[in-house]
């Protein structure tokens, strides 16, 4: 897969996880981390006059979580894709995720190759969404 140039913001309330991740996407040179908050509400705000490729989100923060952003960034900006990460990987969680339009959803025990390949993907529209039984969309295409 050729490497695309990604723009990315990044919201988790867990500072060392935040800043980590940060330290180790400088190591892929095609990805450019242009915000990071420790919050939805603050992310929203750094981001307005320079919207990210992607938007990488913890889907449990205070003041405005994951979920929440998705929905107003799904809803204002619509080519900026979706990027929940959590330690969750229910199939029930990740159902409601889809259904919210989230573009992809990762564990945070991913590793960093991963987190590349999954930002690659979304960056060239594709989604991604690792707990589901091969047979999942299928049957949620015929509904």
């Amino acid at each position: 897969m050729e490497l695309q140039p990604l723009t990315l913001a990044i919201a988790d309330d867990h500072t060392l996880f935040r800043k980590g991740v940060i330290e180790i996407l400088k190591n892929f040179e095609e990805i450019t981390v242009i915000s990071d908050a420790a919050n939805g509400a603050e992310l929203l705000e750094k981001i307005e006059g320079n919207l990210p490729d992607i938007i990488m989100l913890d889907l449990e923060m205070p003041d405005m979580d994951g979920i929440a952003v998705a929905r107003y960034v799904l809803s204002k900006y619509r080519k900026v894709k979706i990027l929940i990460v959590s330690m969750y990987g229910e199939e029930e969680l990740v159902k409601k995720l889809l259904d919210e339009g989230v573009h992809g959803y990762l564990l945070k025990s991913a590793d960093p190759e991963e987190l590349r390949e999954v930002l690659q993907l979304l960056r060239n529209g594709k989604t991604h969404y690792p707990v589901f039984s091969p047979n999942y969309f299928t049957q949620r295409t015929l509904r």
